[in-house]
C-alpha cells in the first residue's frame, strides 16, 4: 500500500533495510575500514592526524598548466559571445551589409542634395533647409511607427532596404555640406565650365575632393547609427534571419551570465574604436575646420 510515498522511495527504504541487516548480521562495523585518499596518505606517513597537502598539490598542478588555465579563463566569455553571434542567425553578415549600404547612401544622397542647393540658387532653398533642420527636432522613436506602417504597405519588411531607406537622407548632413560647399568660390565652377568640364566632373573634382573631413564625419555618423541600431532594426525586421548584432547581443544579455554580458559589451565597442583610430586624423580635421569657419 502506498502511504504518501512513491515507489522509488519505498524501493530505497527496502534497500536501506537490507543494507542495515547485512551490516548487523554478516559484516559488523568492527570488520570494516575506511579507504580514502586521506586514510592512505596517513597510513603512508604513519600519522593518524596528518592531512593531505591538497593546496600545495593544486598549486603544483596549476603551475604546470598555468598558461592554458589563464588563457581559458581570460578568453572563455569572449569565445562564447563570438560563438553565439556566428552560430545563431546571420548577425555579422546582416550588420556588415546594413553598415555598407548606410555609408554608401550617406556619401551619395547627402552630398548630391547639398550640392544642388549650393550650386543652384533656388528661391525655396532656405525653406528646404528649414524642413531638413525640423527633422532634427523629433527623436527617432517618434518616426518608428510611421516608418513601420509605410514599409509594411510597400512590402519591404524583413529586407535590407527597410533598414536603409528611412535614413537615406540626413537633414543635418545636408545642412553641414551645403555650408561647406557655399564657401567654394563660384569662379572655380565657371572656369571649369569654360574648360568644358561637365557638372558631374565639377561635383567630384571640387566639392567632394575638398570636403573629405566633412565626409569622414558623415561616414562615422552613418556607421554609428547603423551599427548601434537596436529597436529600429527589431521593429522593421522581426524575422530572426534579418537581426543585426545589436539585436542578437540583446537576446544574449537576457540569458547569459553577467560576465558574458560585459564581454559582449567589449566586443561591441571594438569596431567603433577601430574605425575612429583608422580615420582619426581626417575626423579631427572635420571637427576643426567647421569651427574655424
Amino acid at each position: 500500500t502506498r502511504i504518501g510515498t512513491s515507489s522509488g522511495d519505498l524501493k530505497n527504504m527496502a534497500l536501506f533495510t537490507l543494507y542495515a541487516d547485512f551490516i548487523a548480521a554478516v559484516c559488523p562495523v568492527s570488520h570494516m575500514r575506511v579507504d580514502t585518499p586521506s586514510t592512505r596518505y596517513r597510513s603512508y606517513i604513519s600519522s593518524a592526524t596528518s592531512t593531505m597537502p591538497v593546496t600545495a598539490y593544486d598549486y603544483r598542478v596549476f603551475k604546470r598548466v598555468k598558461g592554458a588555465f589563464l588563457t581559458e579563463i581570460c578568453t572563455r566569455n569572449y569565445r562564447n559571445v563570438l560563438q553565439f553571434l556566428t552560430v545563431y542567425g546571420r548577425a555579422i553578415l546582416n550588420t556588415f551589409i546594413f553598415i555598407s549600404m548606410s555609408i554608401l547612401a550617406a556619401l551619395t544622397v547627402n552630398p548630391i542634395a547639398a550640392y544642388a542647393l549650393s550650386r543652384y540658387k533656388l528661391k525655396s532653398t532656405y525653406t528646404i533647409l528649414m524642413f531638413f533642420l525640423a527633422t532634427m527636432a523629433f527623436p527617432s522613436a517618434v518616426t518608428m511607427i510611421p516608418n513601420f506602417l509605410l514599409l509594411r504597405k510597400l512590402h519591404l519588411l524583413n529586407t535590407y532596404w527597410a533598414l536603409v531607406l528611412p535614413s537615406l537622407a540626413n537633414g543635418f548632413s545636408i545642412f553641414l555640406l551645403k555650408g561647406f560647399f557655399d564657401s567654394i568660390p563660384r569662379e572655380v565652377h565657371e572656369s571649369a565650365m569654360i574648360d568644358g568640364a561637365s557638372e558631374w566632373t565639377m561635383f567630384w573634382r571640387f566639392p567632394m575632393a575638398l570636403s573629405k573631413p566633412i565626409l569622414a564625419l558623415i561616414t562615422l555618423s552613418a556607421f554609428t547609427s547603423a551599427y548601434t541600431a537596436f529597436m529600429f532594426a527589431l521593429i522593421i525586421c522581426p524575422d530572426e534571419k534579418m537581426w543585426t548584432m545589436m539585436v542578437w547581443l540583446y537576446q544574449l544579455q537576457q540569458e547569459a551570465h553577467q560576465s558574458v554580458v560585459y564581454a559582449a559589451l567589449v566586443i561591441a565597442a571594438i569596431p567603433t574604436l577601430l574605425i575612429f583610430l583608422l580615420a582619426q586624423n581626417t575626423i579631427m580635421k572635420g571637427i576643426v575646420i567647421p569651427v574655424e569657419k
